[in-house]
């Protein structure tokens, strides 16, 4: 089992969408435990150099986040599918065989992947404040009904 780089702030993240997301960061971080439990056990899966396990990791990872973006009101997940997206692009380089350009592949992942951090981490500051001008647009309905109630009575009278 291979240790990337970014493991440890890759846990902090998960555990930071579990306990303080809304519904769609949650559903994320599930999406993020599954991928850094699965791949090591998918890595071996190897034709030629492409690592077929890792890219369908990859696959489902960015359909995950694509699916998560169009149900969601959360702008983050577009674009960390749009992260998740140049990773998976970089398992055609593999493809390529060219041996000088695996470990630019693999750092471009790794790039990627702290992209896909970094906009989970921004998609908490976004959850947290699309629920704060939601009670605050309730807030304002319910003391905006004793003006409508007056205006109401006084165009009647």
């Amino acid at each position: 089992m291979s240790v990337t780089p970014l493991l440890f702030p890759t846990l902090i993240v998960i555990l930071t969408l579990a306990i303080l997301g809304g519904r769609p960061e949650r559903t994320a971080a599930v999406l993020f435990a599954a991928l850094n439990f699965l791949t090591p056990f998918l890595q071996p899966l190897i034709m030629g150099q492409t690592r077929w396990g890792v890219a369908l990791t990859s696959v489902f990872t960015f359909g995950g986040l694509l699916w998560l973006a169009l149900r969601s009101d959360r702008w983050w997940l577009v674009f960390a599918a749009g992260c998740q997206l140049l990773a998976l692009s970089t398992h055609i380089i593999t493809l390529l065989q060219i041996d000088s350009l695996i470990w630019t592949a693999v750092t471009l992942r790794w790039i990627s992947w702290g992209g896909v951090l970094v906009c989970a981490l921004f998609g908490l500051w976004e959850g947290r404040a699309v629920d704060r001008l939601r009670r605050s647009a309730r807030g304002a309905d319910d003391d905006a009904e004793p003006i409508r109630k007056n205006l109401q009575r006084s165009r009647e009278s």
